[in-house]
C-alpha cells in the first residue's frame, strides 16, 4: 500500500463513519460502485482523480484532505506574550493559534479587557464565536440577544450579524475562539 493510498483509506473510513454512513449509502449517494470504495478503504486499487475528486466534492473536503495524512501533532508551546497581538481602545486580542479541520478554520484568541464597550461588525455568514470568561463580568453577544456572563461562565453565539463584548468590571479575562466555515475566511 502505497503512502497516498494509506490516507486516502483511512480518511474515507473516517470521513464515512463520522457521517455515518455505510459503504452502501455512500454507493448510493455519491455514485461510486461500493466494490471501489470497499476497495479504496481496503488500501487497494487506483482510484482516478475523478473518483477521488467526486468523494472529497461529495464530503464536502478539499482533494488535499483526502489524499494527505497529517503527521501526528508535535507538541506546541505558545508562550505568555508571544503570538500576533492585536490592541483596540481597551481591548486586547492575541491570536494563540489558528487551525483548520477540513474546510473550517478556527482561531483561538486570549482577550484581555478594560471596562466598557466593545463592537464588532458582522462577520462572515456562518461565523461563530465561542467565549469562555475567566475572570470579570460581561455582557457578550449579539445586539439582539447579550448574555450576562460571570468568571466561568461560556457562550457560544452566531457572529455573522452585528455583537458586542462589554466589560462590567475594571479587567475581565477570557479565551475567544472563532469558527469560519468555508467561505467565511478572516482575512490573512
Amino acid at each position: 500500500m502505497t503512502d497516498v493510498m494509506g490516507a486516502v483509506a483511512g480518511n474515507l473510513r473516517r470521513i464515512r463513519d463520522a457521517r455515518g454512513l455505510s459503504l452502501n449509502e455512500l454507493a448510493r449517494q455519491s455514485g461510486v460502485a461500493k466494490a471501489t470504495l470497499s476497495q479504496l478503504e481496503l488500501g487497494r486499487g487506483n482510484p482516478t482523480v475523478e473518483t477521488l475528486m467526486t468523494l472529497a466534492t461529495h464530503f464536502g473536503v478539499t482533494l488535499t484532505d483526502l489524499i494527505t495524512c497529517d503527521d501526528p501533532p508535535k507538541t506546541h508551546v505558545r508562550r505568555a506574550g508571544e503570538g500576533t497581538l492585536v490592541r483596540g481602545d481597551g481591548l486586547q486580542l492575541r491570536l494563540v493559534h489558528r487551525m483548520t479541520s477540513g474546510p473550517t478554520m478556527y482561531e483561538i484568541y486570549d482577550m484581555a479587557t478594560c471596562q466598557g464597550l466593545f463592537e464588532s461588525p458582522a462577520h462572515g455568514v456562518g461565523v461563530m464565536e465561542h467565549l469562555m470568561l475567566h475572570q470579570g463580568t460581561m455582557r457578550v453577544g449579539p445586539k439582539d440577544d447579550p448574555a450576562m456572563l460571570e468568571a466561568g461562565d461560556f457562550i457560544v453565539f452566531s457572529a455573522d450579524r452585528p455583537h458586542f463584548y462589554e466589560s462590567l468590571s475594571p479587567t475581565t479575562q477570557a479565551t475567544l475562539i472563532v469558527l469560519y466555515p468555508t467561505g467565511a475566511q478572516p482575512p490573512l
